[in-house]
């Protein structure tokens, strides 16, 4: 699934099918006034969506009443996204991104040298935002939607992540270094596999994929993007302790690990 084949009709039943609902009532219930503009995005869109997936949509106001929700960091002086509860809804989430924000968020990539330039600590959230917004489905106001997408320059974006992911692996691999040379084996290899991903994630926005912050769909897009090659995948598969190719216990591991994970909740409890 993309963003082509995920449409209003598509969210329509999603919203029946979860709380008995539509996008008509999800958008009369939002009141959106003058220049706003609603739009859904995330997982659905992007094609990776199961069935406890939530339903993510961002509106994007110039009204400070708005944001009344949870704050959420963004950037350094940047204004703050809010999480807010669409009202009488359940399992949707709903972030308020004030124009502001955008404003700042366009002067930045506008300025930003993608081969000198020191990128910037921008919240995930944020990040996840810019590329949300890129692949975001309208449900109101598309021609406003129109506007604000076609004003980000995702390819300065696309080189902002690159940089970042870069400076990230740079780091680690200096920790790896420090780690194997005070003898603990361990923990280097454990900061190593983070570098390895690192670098994925650099390999990733470097062909387009801007949403690799997420580690649980680092390994979908990798697989997507590298379908014609299939030695970067099992490499990676390699370096993250599971094999060139997948063995057929990965399920009972996978259940071994959750298992473990119930215990340590437990024990810190």
């Amino acid at each position: 699934m993309n963003a082509e084949r995920a449409t209003p009709g598509l969210l329509d039943g999603l919203l029946k099918e979860r709380c008995g609902s539509s996008v008509a009532e999800l958008v009369e219930d939002v009141h959106l006034d003058g220049d706003e503009t609603f739009f859904w995005s995330g997982s659905w869109v992007e094609g990776f969506a199961n069935s406890r997936s939530d339903l993510d949509l961002y509106l994007i106001t110039s009204d400070p009443r708005r944001t009344s929700g949870v704050p959420q960091v963004t950037g350094p002086g940047m204004p703050a996204m809010y999480m807010t509860l669409t009202p009488g809804r359940t399992k949707i989430d709903l972030t308020v991104v004030p124009v502001e924000l955008l404003v700042t968020l366009n002067a930045f990539l506008t300025a930003f040298n993608g081969e000198t330039d020191y990128p910037t600590a921008w919240s995930d959230n944020f990040r996840e935002f810019v590329h949300r917004l890129s692949i975001g489905v309208p449900l109101a106001n598309a021609e406003r939607f129109g506007e604000i997408q076609s004003s980000v320059d995702f390819t300065k974006f696309r080189q902002y992540l690159m940089r970042f992911h870069q400076n990230r692996a740079d780091g680690l691999f200096d920790d790896a270094q420090g780690l194997l040379e005070e003898g603990d084996v361990i923990s280097a290899y454990f900061v190593a596999r983070q570098r390895v991903e690192a670098a994925v994630d650099m390999y990733l926005a470097a062909h387009g994929e801007t949403n690799t912050r997420v580690d649980k769909w680092r390994w979908k897009k990798l697989k997507r993007l590298l379908t014609g090659d299939a030695s970067l995948a099992e490499r990676f598969l390699e370096c993250e302790a599971l094999g060139g190719t997948l063995p057929g216990d990965v399920s009972f591991l996978t259940q071994r690990c959750l298992q473990f994970g119930d215990e340590i909740i437990l024990q810190a409890i």
